[in-house]
């Protein structure tokens, strides 16, 4: 069994970089922020955003920084996406807009550096 070298980031950590009080509704949807404050890292895949366990589709899921927009659906092993250190990154979820009040979003993605990153937070509208 080979064994995962993998560099395991703590929750709590991972929490971090979520920017608090950066979720918004948009006319087509919501966005909010995320920071990196942690390591470079390079995403090879993304994960379906879920808010209060409503799941939203890649397709609709726009991620956008100093470098341009991705749709988070393109992003892959051959369509990597640079997280750099002090990068800001928007994420556009096109839909329903949230209601008023508290919500959990579970944020998960695939780095080539440490593997999986999966996290929620909790913010309001």
């Amino acid at each position: 069994m080979e064994a995962n070298n993998k560099l395991q980031i703590p929750t709590f950590l991972l929490r971090k970089l979520y920017v608090k009080g950066s979720l918004e509704n948009v006319d087509d949807g919501f966005k909010f922020k995320l920071k990196n404050s942690i390591s470079s890292a390079t995403a090879v895949n993304f994960i379906p955003i879920k808010v209060n366990g409503n799941e939203y589709a890649l397709d609709a899921t726009i991620i956008s920084s100093e470098d341009g927009d991705v749709s988070a659906n393109e992003i892959s092993e051959e369509n990597t996406f640079l997280i750099k250190v002090g990068l800001e990154i928007t994420v556009h979820v096109k839909g329903d807009q949230l209601p008023a009040g508290e919500h959990t979003i579970d944020i998960s993605l695939a780095t080539k550096e440490v593997g999986d990153l999966a996290f929620d937070v909790t913010d309001s509208i």
